[in-house]
């Protein structure tokens, strides 16, 4: 039994549980001075012979329990303290009271032992006292003052028995919200993962997408020798190709700085805006190049901090790849706040780029339809689409937790994205 107590659990258990340091040596006093009271009870008195040969092992239990390892062997120990105490607790004057009383505070305490063990060898131990009391003609006082010590050990010991359940359950308790926070914080980290993981796919598929598209533009200018012009569309596709890199490093610094503490430039989402809007007026005559047509070097596409964002760079992007996109509603996304835009904004550019790749060159229904207490965006193409964005889609839907959706379903031959966003009170709008 290993009883050696913790830091800071005050004085009883140095003097009662402890089996090092000041608890031994404290132990070792007792048993001292309990030996010489006891040797001066028994010198004046006609003591059996087996009672004294039980008192010398009940002490020298006492000594050796300290410094035996394990738990089986002081446990013995304290069990053979309180048995052979016992006879001669009258005859000693009550001073072999002291060793079984530590005894059965170390018993009960400890928590290896069966509870039961402290308060029954406590009751064999009163029966032993009460049977050589009336032997031997002890008043009832002094009966009842060594029976009341014996029941004090035994709450002692059940006390610190549930003092120590109880720091059991505590540090248990403690590790299990300790594992419970490392748990959190994987979670959290791994989702923070899969967020880059889509901000990162959405930044790539949609710039490289342009980047296609500007190259086969100035694969068109050259063969129809325009040389300057398809120069400068070539000017543009790397423009386009450094942006898109720029961006998906943001995605991946975000990972490591979600709060922009370095200074970086803006958030992914706003970033991610600020690709669209670059694609498309970098790529805002590709469709003319590519038919070798007349070419609008200097077609524009509106400001979004100067409309308002949304999907107005979005539209114009697509358009400038050339693809047909019909339009209903505010495109601003204005009854938003900024966290639910973006989400839009993102699940838009996805079924954007998803109907460029699966449907090209079929017009597109972009609506808008802002209610009073939420805003409606459908995304149609007449070919069905795929992708790993429509599982990005929902899960950054999710991530709201407020009850927005995005579904994507095959109706009647066309391909439909739709999202449902409601409001939220005293969001920031644009």
């Amino acid at each position: 039994m290993n009883s050696v107590g913790r830091p800071g659990t005050g004085s009883t258990d140095a003097l009662l549980t402890d089996r090092n340091g000041v608890g031994s040596a404290l132990n070792l006093v007792g048993v001292v001075v309990v030996a010489w009271s006891t040797a001066r009870s028994f010198a004046g008195a006609d003591v059996p012979v087996l009672v004294v040969v039980a008192t010398g092992v009940a002490l020298l239990a006492w000594a050796v329990r300290l410094f035996l390892p394990g738990r089986a062997g002081p446990a013995v120990a304290a069990v053979v303290m309180v048995l052979l105490a016992a006879p001669g607790v009258m005859a000693s004057s009550a001073a072999l009271v002291a060793p079984i009383m530590v005894a059965l505070v170390v018993l009960g305490a400890d928590l290896a032992l069966p509870v039961w063990l402290g308060p029954s060898l406590a009751a064999v131990a009163a029966v032993i006292v009460a049977v050589v009391a009336a032997v031997e003609g002890v008043p009832a006082l002094v009966l009842l003052g060594v029976l009341a010590g014996l029941a004090v050990a035994v709450l002692i010991g059940v006390s610190r028995r549930q003092a120590r359940l109880a720091r059991r359950r505590e540090e248990a308790l403690a590790h299990r919200v300790a594992e419970a926070e490392a748990e959190q914080q994987r979670s959290a980290l791994l989702a923070d993962r899969a967020r880059v993981a889509r901000d990162v796919h959405d930044v790539l598929a949609h710039g490289l997408g342009g980047l296609v598209l500007q190259l086969d533009a100035v694969e068109a200018l050259l063969e129809a020798g325009r040389t300057a012009e398809g120069t400068a569309k070539a000017a543009d596709a790397r423009r386009l190709a450094a942006d898109s890199l720029v961006e998906a490093r943001r995605a991946v610094a975000a990972l490591h700085d979600p709060e922009g503490r370095d200074g970086a430039a803006p958030s992914l989402p706003a970033a991610s805006g600020a690709v669209a809007t670059r694609t498309a007026m970098s790529g805002s005559d590709v469709s003319g190049a590519a038919t070798s047509g007349p070419v609008d070097a200097g077609a524009a596409v509106p400001d979004p901090g100067a409309s308002g964002g949304g999907l107005v760079p979005l539209v114009a992007a697509h358009r400038s790849f050339g693809g047909a996109v019909l339009t209903e509603g505010d495109l601003s996304l204005r009854d938003l706040d900024d966290a639910h835009r973006a989400v839009v904004v993102a699940a838009a550019r996805e079924a954007l780029s998803n109907a460029r790749r699966h449907a090209p060159g079929a017009t597109v229904e972009l609506s808008v339809v802002h209610g009073s207490d939420a805003v409606d965006v459908v995304v149609t193409n007449p070919l069905a689409s795929g992708g790993h964005g429509l599982v990005g889609m929902r899960e950054r839907f999710a991530e709201l937790g407020d009850g927005s959706v995005v579904r994507a379903d095959r109706t009647a031959g066309e391909f439909v994205v739709s999202m449902h966003v409601p409001h939220v009170d005293g969001g920031p709008r644009s």
